[in-house]
């Protein structure tokens, strides 16, 4: 009986009563503490000795446990062993046992149940043996699982069809494929158990099949569910019927291209455990600039989704009003520069309340590339401050309207020379520029993609995402556009009579430029035209780039790259370039649910990844900077955070915002570094191009003195260190508090004993006020500085 319950889920030390009766108190009987209320009722929280569970309706108050193994409320329970025990297996075998429930029962498995196998597993029972125990268990529950005792093989085999490959009726499966496994089972050639193990290996071989490749992709999917109720969440309904035919209905909203109506049905069974302070700054370090100690406590109080939101209302602020204001500032005769801009942008990124916008702009300006460093485009510094203010504008827009309006701005047109660009006329023809730009690095890249990001094959070989001649014709579409105006003069295109505010005003259509020929590319057509119609042409142009399937894992990846890994799983991908499809609500395109799918994706929050040595990213320089003016509450003496170009990798940081050295941004997607593990593993390492000997040495150099003195023009912009001076004395609590906010928690044992022997080393006098203070702030920039320094602070994880 212990191995039936077990196989089809519920509670295996129930044994007589009602199992859902309200209780009284909360009690603890070996090892399971149990509650009188719906598990929505409760906050969970981690402590470094057990959990603290608090009632925020009933009467169990506030609970404090040491270490239990189970939590179990009228409605579920939660198996606080299970991550733990998951983790103990190779993640193959894991996810081939959560199969065996799709397999057989078309559900996700519950907690308990898993854990039983798991065990089952690691003592030696074989998957074909577990699967078979699976059989005996659904003829037990047959009810509800409509199986039973006497079926024939081929109804049998008929039903894993069903479950595993999406195949039933009158002619699927096959008459031949039921004949064939019916008699392996009868000739006894194969064993039931043996038989799921087959199809559902056979299943994944169909990945990235034009016909069948949605079957392995929705047995993925409903992996991610499974491992999201059962190994992040613990989840147990309390008895067998339930967890057999609740956890049916959770798995039946899985779709091959969709997670999210399932992973909902799941939040509304509880409320998940509460973020504890290093989840909540390890999710802050991915979606900020960085994590305050007020940042934190904020996320812990929303939670993850209802932050996101809350970030995404928040109002902006333009970075053209603030270059605006400056010039308003400057005597006659003197203009701003791209300085200007700058100050604005560290402004925000240390102290905007809208940081989730900031971050994702900054990500955004990495992949739709335009650069200060561009000796043209630096004459435009209020036209890049609306550049930028144009992407956080479309942070948590929709992609379509993104890709229009970059196309349409000035800088973009002055940048990569798509500003009066003209059909063409005797030896002169279109500029290519933006056209082969838009596709390569903005939109669809240059091989096909799976959704998963992986490339699409042909004889084993890449496909090519687009032809010289679909630049050539995609070129002619952007012609005919150039500087706005009042009127579309022939001296207005070539950038005569320059209209004041022309640097930030999308440009406008000037019909006479335009090429009217026929535009073939990507497999769309613009007709020829009688007459020239610019607007129609770009419509067509954009349309097809923004359906074309490589948007959303080329676009999806790049932001994962940005945020959180270097490397995702394919599996990640998919997951994100399926909200990007469709988030959800039949939109395509939805930047929020997409930014949203990236940060709360359980590879991005699943914390058994942080071992894994493939698992982060390096983090960029610029990165590093805002995220110590966040931690220590930066402050600018001028209120102008006076910081300029910070390219030189000596003496500075290497990197400044908006300063590329080129449309390929200041690293490559797909770069690795030449001649190492991580190269010859297939693994990328993107920041790592602007990583060598100099900007090492120069960054270590760069920091020892701004933690010390401050940064920007004349020390404008120092830091607040009174928590910190006040823990100088105790170098425990010191330290717990800079790896709070500067490596959420993941600081190692080792560099932690490093550190604290090295502040313990400064004495502290208290003969000597003066004497005293100093120690104190060399104690304070000593912890800083060695954990900036660190490898392990670094790389992101």
């Amino acid at each position: 009986m212990l191995l039936l319950m077990t196989a089809c889920g519920g509670d295996r030390t129930a044994q007589t009563g009602d199992p859902v009766r309200a209780l009284a108190q909360v009690s603890v009987v070996n090892g399971t503490a149990s509650f009188g209320g719906a598990r929505s009722n409760y906050t969970i929280v981690k402590t470094a000795p057990g959990y603290t569970i608090t009632d925020n309706v009933g009467s169990d108050g506030v609970t404090v446990l040491g270490t239990v193994e189970s939590l179990r409320f009228v409605d579920v329970s939660i198996n606080l062993a299970i991550a733990s025990k998951a983790a103990s297996i190779d993640a193959a075998d894991l996810k081939l046992l959560t199969e065996l429930y799709v397999a057989f029962f078309n559900r996700v498995p519950d907690a308990d149940g898993l854990a039983y196998w798991i065990d089952q597993y690691k003592l030696g029972k074989s998957i074909d043996s577990i699967a078979d125990s699976f059989y005996a268990a659904a003829v037990q529950y047959s009810t509800l699982t409509g199986y039973s005792a006497t079926m024939s093989n081929a109804d049998f085999v008929r039903v894993i069809y069903k479950n595993v490959l999406g195949r039933s009726g009158a002619t699927s499966p096959p008459d031949a494929d039921v004949q064939y496994w019916s008699n392996q089972l009868a000739s006894g050639q194969s064993g039931r158990g043996r038989l799921i193990r087959v199809i559902l290996t056979s299943a994944h071989t169909f990945l990235n099949d034009p016909t069948w490749g949605w079957v392995p992709q929705l047995l993925d999917n409903k992996a991610v569910v499974a491992n999201t109720f059962s190994v992040q969440q613990g989840l147990t309904y309390n008895t067998p019927e339930e967890s057999i035919s609740k956890t049916m209905a959770i798995a039946a909203l899985v779709t091959s291209t969709n997670t999210i109506a399932a992973l909902q049905s799941i939040d509304a069974i509880t409320v998940a455990i509460k973020i504890t302070t290093n989840q909540a700054a390890r999710f802050l370090a991915q979606a900020t600039f960085g994590p305050s100690a007020a940042d934190i406590n904020d996320l812990i109080a929303s939670g993850y989704g209802a932050w996101i939101d809350i970030q995404a209302s928040k109002p902006r602020t333009l970075h053209r009003s603030y270059v605006d204001s400056i010039a308003a500032t400057l005597p006659a005769g003197s203009t701003v520069n791209q300085n200007q801009f700058h100050e604005s942008f560290w402004q925000q990124a240390a102290t905007g309340e809208d940081q989730l916008r900031q971050r994702v702009t900054f990500a955004l300006s990495e992949i739709f590339v335009v650069s200060l460093a561009d000796s043209t485009v630096a004459n435009y510094p209020r036209g890049v401050a609306s550049y930028y203010d144009m992407l956080a504008q479309n942070a948590f827009g929709n992609y379509r309207t993104l890709l229009e309006q970059v196309s349409l701005h000035p800088m973009m047109g002055v940048y990569l020379t798509s500003l009066h660009n003209q059909k063409a006329s005797g030896t002169r023809v279109p500029d290519e520029n933006y056209a082969r730009e838009v596709m390569q690095l903005m939109s669809i890249g240059l091989l096909q993609l799976n959704q998963d990001g992986t490339p699409r094959l042909n004889a084993g070989k890449p496909i090519e995402t687009y032809t010289n001649a679909d630049i050539t014709a995609m070129a002619r579409v952007f012609t005919g556009w150039s500087w706005a105006g009042p009127d579309k003069s022939d001296t207005r295109f070539n950038g005569g009579n320059a209209d004041p505010d022309r640097d930030w005003k999308p440009m406008q259509s000037y019909p006479k430029f335009h090429a009217t020929t026929e535009k073939s590319f990507l497999g769309t057509t613009v007709g020829a035209q009688g007459t020239a119609n610019p607007e129609a042409s770009l419509k067509i142009a954009l349309d097809t780039l923004f359906n074309h399937p490589n948007v959303g894992p080329f676009i999806g990846r790049q932001l994962i790259q940005r945020l959180v890994t270097s490397n995702p799983s394919p599996a990640y991908v998919a997951r994100v370039a399926a909200t990007f499809a469709d988030n959800g609500q039949g939109v395509r395109g939805d930047m929020k649910a997409l930014v949203k799918a990236v940060l709360t994706d359980p590879d991005a929050r699943n914390e058994t990844t942080l071992g894994n040595p493939a698992a982060g990213k390096l983090r960029e320089p610029v990165v590093r900077l805002a995220h110590w003016m966040r931690a220590f509450n930066a402050k600018s003496t001028s209120g102008r955070f006076l910081l300029g170009s910070l390219d030189d990798p000596l003496t500075s940081l290497g990197q400044t915002p908006m300063r590329s050295p080129s449309v390929f941004n200041f690293f490559r997607p797909g770069y690795a570094p030449p001649n190492t593990t991580l190269a010859s593993s297939g693994l990328v390492a993107p920041e790592m191009q602007i990583t060598g000997e100099t900007s090492v040495v120069g960054y270590l150099n760069f920091m020892a003195d701004v933690i010390n003195n401050g940064t920007g023009s004349s020390r404008d912009i120092k830091p607040d260190y009174s928590v910190e001076l006040a823990l100088a004395d105790k170098p425990e609590q010191l330290l717990d508090r800079v790896d709070l906010l500067l490596m959420a928690g993941q600081m190692p044992a080792a560099l932690r004993s490093q550190i604290l022997m090295a502040i313990s080393g400064v004495a502290i006098s208290a003969t000597n006020a003066t004497t005293e203070a100093a120690a104190r702030k060399n104690r304070v920039n000593l912890a800083i500085f060695l954990t900036m320094a660190s490898p392990d602070y670094l790389v992101q994880k």
